[in-house]
């Protein structure tokens, strides 16, 4: 990679994670209302359908391989966390809401999952 290519991954790195933490306190009065985990679940299945978006519009050269790298690995990989979704469900299990938990886990991994294959149909007809 070239040093413009690394400088503009960690620009897309801070730029993901200060969208991450803008989406996380906007959504901070929700989530505290209820206990569940929704900025976590909206930032992971949005960033599923961008990145899947992004990766199909790269692999058909319709983007150059510098925003695959400075968007889809900067911007979406700081964006988005797994580390927090399995802190998010230790939490609900914790406190005794399993039924939360297995909602929080089938709809992050069932609508990501969606979602990145919508992206990735939008990006082979772009």
């Amino acid at each position: 990679m070239t040093p413009a290519l690394w400088i503009s991954l960690m620009l897309g790195g801070a730029v993901g994670a200060a969208c991450r933490q803008g989406t996380v306190l906007a959504l901070m009065p929700l989530v505290a209302r209820t206990g569940f985990p929704y900025a976590v679940l909206i930032i992971n299945v949005l960033g599923s359908f961008l990145l899947g978006l992004t990766l199909a519009l790269a692999g058909r050269g319709v983007v150059p391989e510098a925003v695959r790298v400075a968007f889809g690995t900067g911007v979406l990989g700081a964006f988005t966390t797994f580390s927090t979704f399995s802190t998010e469900m230790d939490g609900l299990l914790l406190r005794g809401q399993a039924v939360s938990a297995l909602l929080y886990a089938l709809g992050s991994v069932g609508l990501g999952l969606t979602a990145a294959i919508f992206g990735r149909l939008l990006g082979a007809k772009l």
